[in-house]
């Protein structure tokens, strides 16, 4: 069913100019929309890029940080629609007219799109873009390739089921079911009680996600792993306890 009344309400909604940071609720209903197939991928672009275009900077940053999260969620339909000649070149046009804010998100997006669908033949306007605009003097901000992992690490599609993916437990009126954004399953409450960011996602508000995930997602880094100097010879369940935390 075509639903295209609410996306254009949660369009204004994430895009409005009385925003003082982006509306993350508004922009993950919005990839939702597009993922389920309420909206298709042809009418949302061009209603995205109509904001992109607004004259308000504010308006036009908050479209623009739409438009990624979009491209990082929804897959290859959403990339074909961005991937056209036309789009290229209002994003060029944009960078070269817009207030600093606005013409740094378009450079930083069009060199993660360029490095995401690099070995995409069928999106090569992406990468002519982007050299286009190193040659006209452009001064792109230093690329982080965790940015361009979307198009290898897609988010998933949302299975279903009548039980927990996790413990197995049965879903009714008092047990109700939650979707894990980073991985897609369903469970209980119990087993996805955390929250965190996904950022290969594009998702930097913290969102539900199974406990599995969320060890995934919040692993130490080398640094941290290494932790004081004999720390790691102590058995975990002491580290976490208020003895432990006392003694720090």
């Amino acid at each position: 069913m075509f639903r295209g009344g609410n996306f254009d309400r949660l369009l204004e909604k994430a895009t409005s100019q009385l925003l003082l940071e982006p509306d993350w609720d508004a922009t993950l209903q919005i990839c939702d929309s597009i993922r389920q197939g309420d909206v298709t991928p042809k009418y949302a672009i061009p209603a995205i890029r109509k904001k992109v275009y607004d004259r308000n900077p504010h308006v036009s940053l908050y479209a623009l940080q739409v438009l990624e999260s979009v491209v990082k969620n929804c897959g290859s339909p959403v990339h074909q629609e961005i991937a056209q000649k036309e789009v290229m070149e209002e994003m060029r046009d944009l960078a070269k007219r817009s207030a600093d804010n606005v013409r740094n998100k378009v450079l930083e997006l069009i060199q993660v799109w360029s490095h995401a669908f690099r070995n995409e033949p069928s999106y090569r306007v992406v990468q002519d873009t982007y050299q286009i605009m190193k040659m006209e003097g452009c001064s792109f901000p230093e690329l982080r390739e965790s940015d361009a992992m979307f198009a290898a690490e897609k988010a998933p599609e949302w299975k279903d089921g009548d039980v927990c993916h996790r413990c197995r437990v049965q879903f009714g009126m008092v047990q109700r079911k939650h979707h894990c954004r980073a991985c897609g399953q369903v469970f209980c409450g119990k087993c996805s009680s955390k929250n965190s960011i996904i950022p290969k996602f594009g998702i930097e508000k913290e969102v539900r996600v199974c406990d599995s995930c969320f060890e995934e997602l919040n692993k130490p880094t080398a640094g941290k792993a290494a932790g004081k100097p004999g720390e790691n010879d102590l058995p975990q369940e002491y580290l976490n306890s208020p003895l432990s935390q006392q003694s720090q």
